[in-house]
Formats: structure tokens, C-alpha cells, sequence
């Protein structure tokens, strides 16, 4: 909520500030546009966790995703001109790898010790193979200031969107480290998709180190909400549209690097390292089970808070710079 409303403030004041800087000469100024289409390797890592119903404060169940993916997209800006806003915009496609990506299934025991201490014990652990897809939207506009030494300081104000849809093939389950279940992993068992919506405030710094070479560090700070839905089709007893639904908020922190390298006045190569972090505050789940004839129960809806909820996301990319 803090910074949805400095968002608001901050893009006011930079619009006003924009407007009363601005000399008539600046106006005719005519503002590059860039292109920049890229691809490149991403790692994420997902998980969500769920308590035990009775000791909220301890994990009944948790769920791991480490996918490593193949991406690719574009990003269209305007070149950042000293006491002028800004604008940039991002969409990114990834396709995750299902051989090396995979989701990890723990669950717990909990009990009361007869000493009173609360114990837990893992007595499941199950691996799947994952594929699957995301899609990723940016868009910000920012205000630039020039720094000694013709340092160029940018403040941003943004909004990202991504969709996310895994897919787990199969399992591999290990029960109390002594019975193995298996199923074969050429067979869809469940999926899990969620979307994130993250507005963001965050500053940049390009330093020019020569002619040609040059960096532009920039960090960011997220308040993000997340939503999830699972289906978990080798479940009889859950329905399936969908299962399970999750709901969360949280903060996040990001931070990326920029490296461009001048090939001509309207040609640069560049390369991204960017990685970011979301950690969920508050959040709850709803569990969908189906009518029990044999028991005579309807069907019900289960709910309760989400213990945690956490994305880790770090990548590597390359691509070109067209100026127009």
C-alpha cells in the first residue's frame, strides 16, 4: 500500500517537475528511440508452504520449483535526456526445460512430544519433472538528472505482470526413506499456474567508463500480490477446477546490470544480469475437496494462511541496441 501510494505522488511530482524544466529548446529536441530484442538463460526458483492445522507455526507441506529456462523478448524505450521523463516497456516470453527443471513435494509429520516439545518429521518426499511457460509485462517511466562526471541519474516508477504455468510430469516418491512410488514421468500429474502484479519504484546509474563502454546499475523495490490455483489430477478426493487457489502480498527487491558496448552511433551490444526476490507478508489458500458418498460428506471448501510464499528469479541475457 506504502508504495502504491508513493507511486502515485512520485509520477505527479515527476510530471510537474518535467513540465516546469523543460525550456522550449528541449521540446524540439527529438528523443531517441531504442529497440532491443534479446534472449537469453533464467533460473527460477518457487515455493509455497502450507502449516499444520494444529501448530500453525510449524510447515505440514511444502512445495519447491527449480526451473531453468530458455527466454527471449524485446524492450522498446526512449533514451533517458537529463530533466525529461522517460518511458520504457518489456514483454518476455520463456519456455521452461523440462530434463533439468524440477518440483519437489515435502510433507511433515507433526506431533507433540511426550518431553511437551512440538516435533516434526519429513515422512514424503516426491520429485516430478517440469515444463511449462511464463510471460512477462514491464512498462515505466522515469526522470533523469545528470551527475558529475556525466553520470546519468534515473528514478523510475513501474508495474510488472507476469503469468506463470507449470506443468509436473510424473513422480518419483520416497515414503519414510523406505517405500518408492513411482509414475511415469511421460504422464501429466498435476499443474500449478500463478500470476504476479508487482508495481515498483527504483533507481538507475549509467556510467559512461570510455568511449564506447559504459554500465547502468539499477536497483528496485516491489509490493507484489500473487495469486495461484493448483490442480492436482491424481487426487480423487480434490476437484479440479481448480483443486487449490492461493492468495498472497508481499515485498520484493531487485536489482540489475546493464553493460553496453558502442558499436556505432546507432548500433550497441548489450548484456543483462538481473535477479529479484518476492517475499510473501500475509497470504491464505482454499482447498476444493469433492463429495464423499462413502462417508456421507459434502463437498467442502478448507481454508487457512499460507505459511510462506517465495519467487527467486536470476538471469543472464544478450541482444542489441537499434537506435531511431
Amino acid at each position: 500500500m506504502v508504495i502504491k501510494k508513493a507511486l502515485i505522488v512520485i509520477t505527479v511530482l515527476l510530471t510537474a517537475i518535467t513540465m516546469t524544466t523543460a525550456s522550449p529548446l528541449e521540446d524540439d529536441k527529438a528523443t531517441n528511440f531504442v529497440v532491443t530484442p534479446f534472449t537469453g538463460y533464467r533460473y527460477d526458483i518457487i515455493k509455497w508452504s502450507v502449516p499444520d492445522p494444529h501448530y500453525p507455526n510449524k510447515k505440514l507441506s511444502e512445495l519447491i520449483w527449480k526451473n531453468h529456462i530458455v527466454q527471449t523478448g524485446i524492450k522498446l524505450e526512449t533514451n533517458p535526456i537529463p530533466n525529461q521523463l522517460n518511458f520504457l516497456g518489456q514483454a518476455k516470453y520463456g519456455y521452461i526445460l523440462k530434463n533439468p527443471s524440477t518440483s519437489r513435494d515435502l510433507d511433515w509429520d507433526v506431533y507433540k512430544h511426550k518431553s511437551g516439545n512440538i516435533k516434526t518429521h519429513q515422512f514424503s518426499n516426491t520429485i516430478s519433472a517440469v515444463k511449462g511457460h511464463i510471460f512477462d509485462l514491464s512498462g515505466a517511466v522515469g526522470y533523469s538528472i545528470t551527475l558529475p562526471r556525466n553520470n546519468l541519474l534515473t528514478l523510475y516508477v513501474g508495474f510488472d505482470y507476469a503469468d506463470y504455468k507449470n506443468k509436473q510430469y510424473g513422480f518419483c516418491q520416497k515414503i519414510c526413506n523406505q517405500h518408492l512410488i513411482l509414475h511415469p514421468f511421460n504422464r501429466l500429474g498435476s499443474k500449478y499456474d500463478f500470476k504476479t502484479q508487482a508495481p515498483w519504484i527504483g533507481l538507475s546509474l549509467k556510467t559512461s567508463l570510455n568511449d564506447r563502454l559504459s554500465i547502468t546499475p539499477t536497483i528496485k523495490l516491489y509490493s507484489f500480490k500473487y495469486t495461484g490455483k493448483g490442480y492436482w489430477l491424481l487426487r480423487d478426493d480434490l476437484q479440479q477446477d481448480p483443486s487449490f487457489k492461493h492468495n498472497a502480498k508481499g515485498t520484493g527487491l531487485g536489482f540489475d546490470m546493464d553493460f553496453l558496448y558502442k558499436y556505432s552511433d546507432n548500433l550497441d551490444f548489450k548484456i543483462n544480469l538481473e535477479t529479484k526476490r518476492f517475499k510473501m507478508k500475509t497470504g491464505r489458500y482454499k482447498v476444493f475437496y469433492v463429495a464423499d458418498r462413502c462417508s456421507n460428506q459434502t463437498a467442502r471448501v478448507s481454508t487457512n494462511k499460507l505459511f510462506d510464499v517465495t519467487l527467486l528469479s536470476s538471469s543472464i541475457s544478450g541482444g542489441f541496441r537499434y537506435k531511431f
